[in-house]
């Protein structure tokens, strides 16, 4: 009885007073068949799903004054679920030069936080789309309780 669609197709040989079973050949292309679609399916998958590009964010922050000075030495960072990691990160943006502040993350929400010793903190949120530059521009406010004294 070698039918593929039961367990009596393990044959059984003896060797020795041992007896051992073995599957029969003949049924392995069924398992190897049902393998490589599995393989192929997910394959096909990753294959038809492009790779999603980053996009890039910046934030053009000047000082409080008249000649809109740009701002050194300000802590900005995005902060928010990302999709393609599933779970939640923060992204420290870097200064580029004087006054800009810029990094690239995943497509997503981001919570994008600005602080500067003598300035108010500003919060906003910012959608950020694959392949492209998202911008905000900011000036910064003295802060009256932290200057006072």
């Amino acid at each position: 009885m070698d039918d593929c669609s039961s367990f009596s197709t393990q044959s059984k040989e003896v060797k020795e007073g041992i007896t051992v079973n073995t599957f029969s050949p003949r049924c392995w292309g069924v398992p190897i068949v049902i393998l490589l679609m599995f393989l192929a399916t997910g394959w096909a998958e990753d294959v038809s799903r492009p790779l999603e590009k980053d996009g890039k964010f910046v934030v053009l922050v000047t000082w409080g004054d008249v000649d809109n000075t740009p701002a050194t030495n300000v802590y900005v960072e995005a902060h928010g679920f990302v999709p393609k990691y599933g779970s939640q990160k923060s992204f420290v943006l870097n200064m580029s030069s004087a006054g800009r502040y810029e990094t690239s993350m995943p497509s997503g929400v981001y919570d994008v936080f600005v602080s500067e010793g003598t300035s108010i903190p500003r919060c906003r949120r910012v959608h950020i789309s694959p392949g492209f530059t998202g911008y905000w521009t900011l000036k910064l406010e003295i802060d009256d309780v932290y200057t006072e004294k």
